[in-house]
C-alpha cells in the first residue's frame, strides 16, 4: 500500500510549480478563445493532433523547410509532435480548403516566441504552404486575415515579418498585403536549424 507523500515541498519549487500551471492554463485558455476564421476560399481554424499526416505530407518537402528555416519532417510522429509542441498554441492556424485538412500553417509570434526585437503590441507573422498549392492566391488570403485579426480583435499596432532574400514569392506575398521593407538581417538566425540566412524584414502599421 502506497501512502501519500505528505514532504513540504520547498518554497521555490512551488513557485515554479504554480508559474508553469499558470502559463499552461493561459495557454489553453487562449486555444479555446480562438475562433475559426473563414476567408473567401480558406478555413484558419486551432491545430489539433489529427492534422499530424496532412501536415507530414506537405512538410516533408525539403523545399518549404529550406525557404522557411526547419528541416524536412521525418515521419507523422515527429509532425505530431511539432504541432503539439509548437503549432498548438494562441493565435497559431491551420490553413485548410473547404475539406478542412490542413494544407499550410500561418500565426503570430509575441516576444517571447519571435527573433526579432518585438515591443508591447507588435507581433511577427509568419506562415508556409504546401507546394502543390502555390501560385493560387491562397498565402495573399490567409495573411490578409491574419492582418485584420492582429489589428482589429488584439488591437496590435505593428506587424513584422522576414523573408529570405532569396524566397521571393514570399516577399510579394507581405507587399500585396501591404508590408514594406524596413531593412535587412544579414544574418537571420533560424532556432530549428542553427544556420543564419540574409533576410528582408518588413513591417507594418496599422492604419
Amino acid at each position: 500500500m502506497r501512502f501519500p507523500n505528505t514532504k513540504k515541498q520547498p518554497a521555490h519549487c512551488k513557485g515554479r510549480l504554480k508559474a508553469a500551471f499558470q502559463q499552461n492554463f493561459q495557454t489553453i485558455l487562449g486555444i479555446l478563445s480562438m475562433e475559426t476564421r473563414k476567408t473567401v476560399r480558406l478555413i484558419l481554424r486551432p491545430w489539433a493532433l489529427t492534422d499530424a499526416e496532412a501536415v507530414y505530407e506537405q512538410a516533408r518537402n525539403p523545399k518549404i523547410g529550406a525557404m522557411c528555416g526547419w528541416h524536412p519532417h521525418a515521419s507523422v510522429s515527429e509532425s505530431r509532435e511539432i504541432i503539439e509542441h509548437i503549432l498548438h498554441k494562441p493565435h497559431s492556424f491551420a490553413i485548410c480548403l473547404e475539406d478542412n485538412q490542413a494544407i499550410g500553417s500561418i500565426g503570430l509570434l509575441f516576444q517571447d516566441d519571435s527573433n526579432l526585437p518585438l515591443s508591447d503590441h507588435e507581433a511577427e507573422i509568419g506562415y508556409w504552404l504546401g507546394e502543390v498549392f502555390w501560385g493560387k492566391g491562397y498565402t495573399t488570403e490567409a495573411v490578409q486575415s491574419i492582418v485584420a485579426y492582429a489589428f482589429e480583435e488584439l488591437s496590435l499596432v505593428r506587424l513584422w515579418a522576414g523573408a529570405y532574400q532569396k524566397n521571393i514569392p514570399s516577399q510579394r506575398v507581405l507587399e500585396k498585403c501591404g508590408f514594406y521593407p524596413h531593412h535587412t538581417e544579414e544574418r537571420f538566425f533560424s532556432k530549428p536549424t542553427g544556420e543564419t540566412h540574409r533576410a528582408v524584414i518588413y513591417v507594418l502599421e496599422k492604419a
